[in-house]
């Protein structure tokens, strides 16, 4: 298991989400900061292939736009999956695959994503 709590930085901030449910094969970790709500779901399912996702979201609340004086919530969600075989690849194949993704994904090129560049 991850260590309790897990550690993420948002906007150069720390954020610790402490556990709030552990299982055999996920564990999620929350925190409400300041109506801020950070939300990290870590999992796998070893099957006939392994699969391994970490998902990240965020709640905030804002203005509504067309009655100002509401708050509605607005969510953003970030994940990654490693999907992979149980025979011919290693870990570290895979290991490194996620991070040749993670490497590629620099400011500049998330920036282009959001925008919708393909």
């Amino acid at each position: 298991m991850l260590t309790d709590p897990q550690t993420i930085t948002y906007a150069t901030v720390a954020k610790n989400l402490p556990a709030i449910s552990r299982g055999t094969d996920s564990s999620e970790y929350k925190l409400n900061d300041n109506g801020t709500i950070y939300d990290l779901l870590v999992g796998h399912a070893f099957k006939a292939r392994n699969r391994v996702f970490t998902r990240l979201r965020r709640d905030v609340y804002a203005a509504d736009p067309i009655v100002p004086a509401q708050n509605i919530l607005a969510s953003a969600t970030c994940s990654l999956t490693m999907d992979f075989p149980t025979v011919g690849m290693t870990q570290t194949d895979v290991q490194n695959l996620a991070k040749a993704l993670v490497g590629y994904l620099v400011d500049a090129t998330l920036l282009k994503l959001i925008t919708g560049e393909t």
